[in-house]
């Protein structure tokens, strides 16, 4: 059987609609790659600039939590004073101790200290109130009443960043008045 096509049609890289197509589509490959490579290029800067931005978000939360902290310390430390404190039977509301809140450095460089953005930034008290449960029994005519005390309290605290949180807090303590 004798093949319709020809002996010349056979040979290889010989048919010319062939060769024009093909050359046609050489750097056609060259060109999509590059597209490819250039959109999986800004994907990961867009990546990463997503990241580094995550990052300093969580360096900013962590500064404000740490300057909460500062600020909770000095809390504290004001709850120690007025524990400790010898308050004299005299004292009216709005009257505030004589040991307020020092500055102190914390090891990590966080400080605190009194708010300085108020006035008065001590340790006052705000109102008496009914007698202390526990000193009932102790009231006689000529002696001191004991009295629940409501004091008024703030601190800051400052991180190394910068970031500052304030703190105003109230507690209670039994105290003793003149009868």
């Amino acid at each position: 059987m004798r093949n319709r096509r020809g002996p010349d049609a056979m040979e290889l890289g010989k048919n010319p609609a062939t060769a024009v197509g093909r050359r046609r589509e050489s750097g056609s490959a060259l060109l999509v790659s590059m597209v490819l490579l250039a959109v999986m290029g800004l994907i990961g800067m867009a990546s990463l600039d997503t990241v580094m931005r995550d990052r300093q978000v969580a360096g900013f939360q962590s500064r404000a939590q740490t300057a909460l902290y500062g600020a909770d310390a000095g809390i504290a430390d004001s709850l120690e004073i007025l524990k400790n404190e010898v308050v004299g039977s005299a004292l009216a509301p709005g009257d505030c101790l004589a040991n307020a809140l020092g500055t102190t450095t914390l090891a990590n460089g966080t400080v605190y200290g009194p708010d300085t953005t108020v006035t008065p930034n001590e340790i006052c008290m705000l109102a008496s109130a009914d007698p202390c449960a526990s000193l009932d029994a102790s009231i006689e005519v000529g002696q001191p009443i004991y009295l629940n005390t409501i004091w008024n309290m703030r601190a800051q605290g400052v991180a190394v960043g910068g970031a500052t949180s304030r703190l105003q807090s109230t507690a209670d303590r039994c105290h003793a008045f003149n009868n």
